[in-house]
């Protein structure tokens, strides 16, 4: 799933949420139907089993795909392995011309080195590019370090310098009377804080723990454009060290990915620059010891101010423009009813995950994505197989079904946005979407309460009733599962109605229905595993998805939105 366009600078690593749970809603009677069809296939959910999903699971989220970062050897891998499963059940593509692959080009960028240069603040532009005046010069290339005083955190699209400010903690809070970014101008220039936030002291609670990292940042960066945070860091030096030479090893993948047709802007990334500072180099930048420094401003937070070091700082890049080819997987069923077979129903999951990443406290720092979403992506392949299974039997349902793993999911739902830009069938036959994303575990609500045969519906009334009741009378002729519809609110605060894939049909006006279970520990971490997967849930869950394609696929009249709200918010969101 892709991170929220609404943590403020896309940070998504340890995202929790505290979550209420909702009961099902009053199942209601499915609309017209071909009694035929509909009690012919639905059988076919006992095709669905622990073992199919489990079996195409453990291969998807083996180390070997390198975890399925989009447009890389590992995604292609991905896609090769649908690709045969599709084969080997007898499903075609869309065409014969186009084949299983829907390519897509992606401009990206791709940063070859990285340099921090430190120097006094009275040197003059030109002094200040004599290296042998720098106090300290750090020099990063992939699988190359020199100097490691500083780690890039976050940022960094372009070059940038400015004199070094010491904000302390760098907390700003007037119930408190903390004003610790108050009394200097940080305006183009670095802000130098600790990392850690003293939320308690000997016990005794000093910041408010709802006052996050992510509300420092903003209040530097955003509220007072800093170039910069440079956050002193409490490891060991010999730890930071081990850190940067890990993160040179990922500098030249590309990055800051976007659709090359639409990329009109020639977006670079986030500018801004968040980096961590050994603590010994704080030291030569502050001139004091530092945690002699955090004991003084912790024994008067109030009256702590920002100073200037008498430091600068130079951050230069060199950067330079690539091309990434990525791919969405298609297989198609095509419907037995002459009127209806070219209006289609369109299932997806995205196959693709975040890569290889900094290790864990483990040593593992391929993030396999067992959840996100391998867990969609087998659900999505194994309701394949029970179409397929009744298709070679001679039994079809009456439209046409799409099945679609996108690519690019994590880059900012790519390629759905490419498929829906580009879509294989005209718009106006797309009946409705069925999205899964994370489908395979259970969230900390649930669990606290003992609670695992649920998922999340999110779609339902919020822009189509028709389809909601089309899938609660699916899951009442399958697994019978709690339906939780938590998220399914347009003013819920994690947006998910537009964070997966299933947002790139509805910005169009086409219903969908997205199956979700919730996020957790292991959300974006390499510690997302398949052996950490509930495949008796994981398999319930399909065979509701494949019952509800099933309800869409037979239906006489196809649903609508028909949700006055979701239309206006629709209508609100630029669609170019």
């Amino acid at each position: 799933m892709k991170s929220s366009p609404f943590s403020t600078f896309g940070l998504s690593a340890g995202l929790f949420l505290s979550l209420s749970i909702t009961a099902c809603s009053t199942l209601a009677p499915s609309a017209q139907q071909t009694p035929s069809e509909l009690d012919q296939l639905y059988p076919y959910t006992e095709t669905i089993t622990v073992d199919m999903l489990e079996g195409h699971l453990y291969e998807l989220a083996d180390d070997k795909y390198m975890g399925r970062d989009t447009g890389t050897e590992g995604e292609r891998m991905a896609a090769a392995y649908l690709i045969s499963q599709y084969e080997a059940m007898g499903l075609p593509p869309v065409n014969d011309e186009m084949g299983y692959l829907q390519p897509f080009t992606l401009n990206a960028n791709v940063i070859n080195s990285r340099h921090f240069h430190v120097y006094p603040s009275t040197l003059g532009e030109e002094e200040s590019h004599d290296m042998s005046r720098a106090t300290h010069i750090t020099k990063i290339e992939p699988q190359s370090v020199e100097g490691a005083g500083f780690s890039m955190v976050y940022g960094g699209a372009e070059n940038a310098s400015g004199d070094v400010v010491f904000a302390g903690f760098g907390v700003q809070d007037s119930e408190l009377g903390f004003a610790q970014l108050d009394g200097e101008d940080l305006e183009g220039k670095w802000v130098m804080i600790f990392n850690d936030i003293p939320y308690e002291v000997d016990g005794e609670p000093l910041v408010n723990t709802s006052y996050t990292s992510n509300i420092r940042y903003g209040n530097i960066l955003s509220q007072r454009g800093a170039a910069g945070i440079l956050l002193i860091s409490d490891q060991e030096t010999a730890a930071f060290e081990s850190e940067v030479e890990e993160s040179a090893e990922l500098l030249d993948k590309p990055r800051n990915l976007r659709l090359a047709y639409r990329d009109t802007e020639n977006f670079t990334g986030f500018p801004q620059v968040i980096a961590s500072v050994r603590s010994d180099v704080a030291e030569q930048i502050l001139g004091r010891p530092v945690a002699e420094l955090r004991e003084e401003i912790l024994a008067d937070m109030a009256g702590f101010t920002p100073s200037a070091t008498g430091q600068s700082m130079m951050y230069m890049i060199d950067r330079e423009d690539v091309e990434v080819t990525s791919n969405n997987v298609m297989a198609f069923l095509e419907g037995s009813d002459p009127e209806l077979k070219d209006e289609v129903v369109v299932i997806t999951s995205h196959y693709d995950h975040i890569g290889i990443s900094l290790p864990d406290s483990t040593g593992d720092r391929i993030n396999n994505g067992a959840d996100d979403d391998g867990s969609g992506t087998v659900a999505v392949l194994s309701a394949a197989s029970a179409f397929a299974k009744a298709a070679e039997e001679g039994v079809r349902p009456r439209r046409s079904i799409l099945f679609m793993h996108v690519s690019g999911e994590e880059k900012g739902l790519l390629g759905s946005r490419y498929y829906s830009d580009h879509p294989v069938l005209p718009v106006e036959n797309h009946v409705a979407n069925i999205n899964a994303d994370m489908i395979g575990r259970s969230d900390q609500a649930h669990l606290s309460q003992g609670v695992t045969d649920y998922f999340y519906l999110i779609g339902g009334p919020i822009i189509s009733s028709g389809l909601d009741s089309l899938v609660t009378v699916a899951n009442e002729k399958t697994a019978n599962l709690l339906i939780d519809y938590a998220y399914n609110d347009l003013d819920d605060p994690n947006q998910f109605y537009r964070r997966s894939d299933h947002w790139n049909f509805g910005r169009l006006g086409i219903p969908f229905s997205f199956f979700f279970t919730g996020v957790h520990e292991d959300y974006h971490q390499p510690s997302d595993e398949a052996d950490k997967i509930n495949y008796p849930k994981l398999t319930a869950i399909t065979q509701v998805l494949f019952g509800s394609a099933n309800e869409l696929a037979n239906i006489d009249e196809r649903p609508v939105v028909d949700n006055q709200a979701f239309i206006e918010r629709t209508q609100q969101m630029p669609r170019n």
